[in-house]
């Protein structure tokens, strides 16, 4: 038997790719990739823009939720807003405490121990008993009967405005000094309020919302062109603002509401939120 095998005869086959093929297979590789790469990069460019929008949302919301609580708890009638200096200036009252003080009926309907609010009286009263619940009464703090925002009862004036003798807490008994006058109009409710210092909020042309606190009393109200906020506490809430508004509106039986609005624009993103805040004017 011959050891001679045919030729091609259990020989391995040759096999590869031909120019042609390798060519269309880079070419088809190259495709994909860029369809990849553009695909990636929208998905990076969706992602970054919704964080910026949603940091922006977060900024405003949290500077109109402040505000919106703060003017919840505002004196009433105390809220005023003033255009100036390029921008919008809104100026409130914070009460810290409230209650009712005893009326005064007469001096012989008075019962011994009593301790009336007598207005008209001559030397001015200096004190009267809370009914009800005691209050705290902050040092610093301001005593307030009716106000109207207008003469002859403007806070902001000082007429119906009284700086409170004892501080302390739970205290049953409120006395002040008269400032040589008693208050000039008796609250319907038998009313009154302790409050701090006012509070400014201003939108201004530099695209910030910022808080001025512990400046002081000003009949009229004060801006920093005017130089009616030098020495107060200032606070950023929000930076680049593109929009900003203040609308107060009083109504029928003393119901009224401030309208909120403030725009934030950066890198090409904008958002803007609307704010309505109820408000009651019943002093």
């Amino acid at each position: 038997m011959s050891g001679r095998t045919r030729p091609g005869v259990g020989r391995a086959c040759a096999a590869g790719f031909t120019l042609i093929e390798l060519v269309v297979v880079i070419a088809l590789i190259g495709a994909v990739g860029t369809m990849g790469a553009g695909l990636i990069a929208r998905a990076v460019d969706m992602y970054r823009n919704t964080g910026a929008r949603s940091a922006l949302v977060d900024e405003a919301e949290v500077a109109v939720r402040r505000l919106s609580r703060e003017l919840a708890g505002a004196l009433p009638n105390s809220i005023r807003i003033v255009n100036a200096d390029g921008g919008v200036y809104l100026e409130y009252v914070p009460v810290l405490a409230s209650g009712r003080y005893r009326a005064f009926a007469s001096v012989s309907a008075e019962p011994t121990g009593n301790d009336p609010l007598e207005f008209n009286a001559v030397p001015p009263d200096t004190s009267f008993q809370v009914l009800g619940p005691p209050v705290d009464v902050a040092a610093g703090s301001a005593l307030v009967i009716y106000n109207l925002g207008i003469a002859p009862a403007d806070v902001y004036a000082g007429d119906n405005r009284r700086a409170p003798t004892v501080s302390g807490t739970a205290l049953s008994t409120i006395a002040f000094d008269a400032a040589g006058a008693s208050f000039p109009l008796d609250s319907p409710e038998r009313r009154f309020f302790l409050v701090g210092t006012p509070v400014t909020y201003f939108c201004g042309p530099d695209g910030r919302l910022t808080r001025h606190a512990g400046y002081g009393w000003s009949a009229a109200q004060p801006t920093t062109g005017g130089g009616g906020l030098i020495g107060a506490t200032t606070s950023r809430l929000a930076s680049s603002v593109s929009a900003c508004g203040f609308e107060l509106t009083v109504g029928l039986a003393n119901l009224g509401s401030v309208l909120l609005r403030l725009g934030l624009t950066r890198n090409g993103e904008t958002v803007t939120l609307l704010e309505q805040v109820n408000i009651d004017a019943t002093p």
